[in-house]
């Protein structure tokens, strides 16, 4: 209010007192004779006589009546009868409000929403809305004089955006959220900017917090080692034999092969920037003679390098959900991360995402812990910590950016969960730690190299160009994976599907108190802000999480549907989505007591259903490739001896040997292949070369001499062009293997 503004003016039933509020909004001490200053006084006109002859209301309430629910609405609004005769000399009142001072207007309370009960002779009065120009009387009874207040207008740039960004989501709020518990729900915590952020988790319970210098609990400290135990555990049992050779490993396998020889970045002797090279530097630390060639045996040698990295994470979600969440929420977060299968099964491989999603938790973690510090040298220690880890995940793998890149931005426009200073720098130091990438490429003379693949990897990324993936042209159905991998993943779809709505509407019924102010445990600077109230410990964290969320979530939304959609793609939600799964759990263990029996009983059944997929997976063997590597190495002579391949990952692993590609019988006629080498799990998936009839047709002509069954393979045969069965001319004569 400014200083001009007329004061407020609180008429009470007894006559003899009356209140007032100056500009600065607080009801003002009781003078003498039960009047205010003599400025309330003086701003009504017909001055003190005529204020004490219209305080009385008209309708008056027997005494047995109780008042109090309706004094306590009072407060917040008065009441109007319009049948209540006007006063000697009443004020014109103009339809217009004045120029340059805005509108103030009366706020009637519905006749249906009064307090109290009815009594014989109590008629109830008709109310209406009306507006009171500055300077003006007010109108008799119990009334609330609320002064106008200047007109605020919309800010244009960056501010600007945020507020047309507001005003969309609230339209799509007002269409989506029909149902009326949501509604209140979105009324309670998203239409005041001030409200509690964590009430929307908490409810009236308070959180105890987790803010920096608190004592950990032994318990939950040992609670939580034990828990990365079991994730190495899941993760190393039966490694080598549990998952199918996956052609990428071979790939990073020579690029760490490279690095251990010293050649630098380099596959298959030629210069390799698609990824950053963090990962195969890494990998090239358990390489203790660098090989001439790959192999099976080389390539899975390599795999139990990721379990550190299954370990570290294992422990960071639980850290990071610790500072939004109780510790055993936390523990719930971590136990989902450990027995994902859809998790373990990359964690398992020599891939590069357990190492990327690293750099991520552990940058998170410093923002988490940032945000909850005040300002000062270790606040700002810890946000710049945060943006080097984030440097560092998109330098061990670029798709780190998306769930990285866009929480940030998000915070740099809207100012949600860091000051945008904060996250300004936040993502500079992100950025320079990739730059720096960059300018070793430069100084090596390796940046054209590096430019000409990672544009390439960019373009694929945001879609322009789809080779591989759900989206290339001889790729499966993205519905027809899931429903396969359904005994395999089921329980990770579930999570996914189940965090990823939750998410959601958390984001939706809290995207108003993204934008914190002041520091925690101090009272909110802004006047607007629920008049100081005092924050919540983790109400700055949970601001990040949710910052962070729904970059993720916009990321892999923007992903699915015009980027470059890759299997490992769900990898990126599948982690960040198990602290989500910790926010879930609280938010239940905070409602009606079946419900949280429900949700206990759903958690307990959904990681028993992840260990038996586990189990059934570990005592299993995948392992054709390694058969078949033994099988020919022991059999084929690899310099008089040409092989025909129908799928794409065996050339990778048969040093020596002259391979070509297969289709149908011609073209193992034209190579004079005397082998043939076909999966028919990837030829029925569309992810070889020869289709499922050309196959039919080997079958019929020529014999199978080497026969391995795996879960991922299918059966992996190889034909013998040298005997034909249907008595046609053989194929590849030379000596036998």
């Amino acid at each position: 209010m400014t200083g001009s503004s007329v004061p407020l003016v609180r008429l009470r039933r007894d006559p003899g007192r009356v209140r007032t509020a100056g500009p600065d909004g607080r009801w003002g001490p009781v003078g003498g004779a039960g009047w205010g200053p003599p400025s309330a006084v003086d701003a009504i006109p017909d001055g003190l006589a005529a204020l004490r002859a219209t305080a009385a209301p008209r309708h008056a309430v027997p005494e047995t009546v109780p008042d109090e629910p309706r004094r306590s609405r009072a407060r917040r609004g008065y009441r109007v009868d319009p049948d209540a005769p006007p006063p000697d000399d009443p004020p014109t009142e103009p339809t217009t409000p004045v120029p340059g001072r805005g509108g103030g207007r009366h706020r009637a309370t519905p006749g249906h929403r009064r307090g109290g009960g009815t009594s014989p002779g109590f008629a109830r009065p008709q109310h209406r809305r009306r507006r009171l120009p500055p300077g003006a009387a007010p109108p008799l009874g119990r009334v609330l004089v609320t002064a106008p207040g200047p007109t605020r207008a919309r800010p244009g740039g960056i501010a600007g955006i945020e507020w047309r960004v507001r005003d969309l989501l609230a339209v799509l709020g007002t269409f989506l959220l029909v149902h009326r518990p949501t509604a209140g729900l979105v009324r309670r915590f998203s239409r005041e900017p001030g409200a509690p952020l964590t009430g929307v988790l908490y409810g009236a319970r308070p959180f105890g917090g987790a803010l920096p210098g608190r004592r950990p609990d032994v318990v939950f400290l040992l609670s939580t080692l034990v828990l990365v135990a079991a994730a190495v555990f899941l993760r190393g049992f039966h490694q080598h034999s549990a998952y199918e050779l996956f052609m990428d490993e071979v790939q990073y396998a020579d690029v760490a092969n490279s690095f251990a020889e010293g050649t630098g970045p380099q596959l298959f002797n030629a210069p390799f920037f698609l990824h950053p090279p963090l990962a195969f530097l890494y990998f090239s630390r358990f390489i203790s003679a660098p090989q001439t060639s790959m192999t099976v045996e080389f390539v899975l040698s390599l795999r139990p390098a990721n379990l550190l990295f299954g370990a570290a994470n294992a422990a960071l979600v639980v850290a990071c959900a610790r500072r939004v969440v109780p510790r055993w929420a936390a523990l719930v977060a971590g136990a989902f991360y450990a027995l994902d299968p859809f998790v373990i099964r990359f964690d398992s491989r020599l891939m590069l995402e357990a190492p990327m999603l690293f750099g991520v938790l552990a940058g998170l973690l410093c923002l988490l812990l940032a945000a909850e510090a005040p300002t000062g040298r270790r606040r700002w220690v810890l946000l710049v910590a945060g943006g080097l880890l984030w440097g560092l995940a998109i330098t061990t793998k670029t798709n780190a950016g998306l769930v990285t890149g866009l929480p940030l931005l998000i915070m740099i426009v809207f100012s949600w969960g860091l000051r945008r200073r904060e996250a300004i720098t936040v993502f500079a130091c992100e950025i320079g730690f990739y730059v720096c990438y960059v300018a070793w490429t430069l100084v090596t003379g390796r940046f054209l190299g590096w430019a000409d693949q990672t544009l390439g990897g960019v373009a694929r990324a945001i879609g322009l160009v789809k080779e591989t993936g759900f989206s290339s042209a001889n790729a499966p159905s993205f519905s027809s994976r899931i429903v396969a991998n359904l005994s395999l993943t089921g329980t990770s779809y579930v999570l996914i599907g189940v965090a990823s709505i939750f998410a959601a509407w958390f984001v939706l019924v809290s995207w108003r108190s993204l934008r914190l102010r002041g520091e925690p445990g101090e009272r909110f600077a802004d006047p607007r802000d629920l008049g100081g109230r005092v924050r919540a410990p983790g109400e700055h964290a949970l601001a990040v999480i949710a910052c962070w969320i729904l970059g993720v979530l916009g990321a892999i939304t923007y992903t699915v549907g015009l980027g470059e959609l890759e299997e490992q793609t769900f990898y990126l939600l599948a982690v960040p989505l198990s602290v989500v799964m910790a926010l879930l759990v609280t938010r239940a263990a905070r409602a009606r007591r079946w419900v949280t029996a429900l949700a206990l009983g759903l958690v307990v059944v959904v990681l028993a259903c992840s260990a038996a997929i586990w189990w059934n997976i570990r005592s299993q063997t995948d392992d054709t490739y390694s058969r078949f590597s033994a099988w020919l190495f022991a059999n084929v002579d690899p310099k008089t001896t040409h092989i025909a391949l129908g799928e794409h990952t065996a050339q990778f692993v048969m040093p020596g040997y002259g391979v070509f590609p297969l289709d149908d019988v011609d073209d193992a006629r034209a190579s004079n292949s005397r082998y043939g080498v076909v999966s028919t799990q990837l030829s029925e998936l569309g992810l070889a070369d020869i289709t499922p009839a050309a196959i039919a047709e080997l079958d019929r002509r020529y014999p199978v001499v080497f026969l391995a069954h795996g879960r991922t393979a299918g059966d992996l045969k190889v034909y013998d062009f040298s005997r034909p069965l249907d008595g046609s001319a053989p194929i590849g004569l030379g000596p036998q293997g």
